[in-house]
């Protein structure tokens, strides 16, 4: 098994932001950020693996400010952990104003990929953080981890309890 940088998973997207994007509010429909969020994350998780991914979930997902069309933004993800099929892709998106340039972190996320099970339990290569970003994100994997476990644990008690 080899070494492979946050950085070396990176995908980064730059877009304008169209008035056909936004909700009624003026700002950015949350469906249209998550579309462009996982498209993002998908990449950051195949630049990883190399391998077909499917989107398993989402979580701490966080719309800290909102992104409006005087706003351009940049999407970054970049994997933080990795185990048996399973990535952790951490997505940013970060907001700047087309007059000032003032950047403002709009939205932050995690989400777990899974490959496809023709690959069977991948032998993923260890992530190594280099950045005080990357190393605080990466040092919470293992406690997201158990967090997810809990969760998949309980999902057919919280299934059973939904109407149909």
């Amino acid at each position: 098994m080899s070494e492979v940088t946050c950085d070396q998973t990176r995908a980064i997207s730059d877009r304008i932001i169209f008035d056909g994007d936004m909700n009624d509010k003026g700002t950015l429909f949350g469906g249209k950020t998550l579309s462009l969020l996982d498209e993002n994350a998908g990449l950051a998780a195949f630049k990883y693996t190399n391998a077909k991914v499917v989107t398993a979930s989402y979580d701490h997902m966080n719309f800290w400010s909102p992104i409006t069309p005087r706003d351009y933004i940049r999407l970054q993800s970049y994997v933080t952990g990795a185990a048996h099929r399973a990535i952790e892709v951490f997505s940013k998106i970060t907001t700047y104003d087309v007059a000032t340039k003032q950047p403002i972190i709009a939205f932050t996320s995690f989400c777990t990929m899974v490959t496809l099970k023709e690959f069977g339990e991948v032998d993923f290569d260890t992530i190594v953080p280099e950045t005080d970003e990357e190393k605080y994100l990466c040092s919470g994997w293992s406690d997201r981890v158990q967090e997810r476990r809990i969760a998949h644990q309980n999902r057919h008690e919280f299934l059973n309890h939904l109407e149909l």
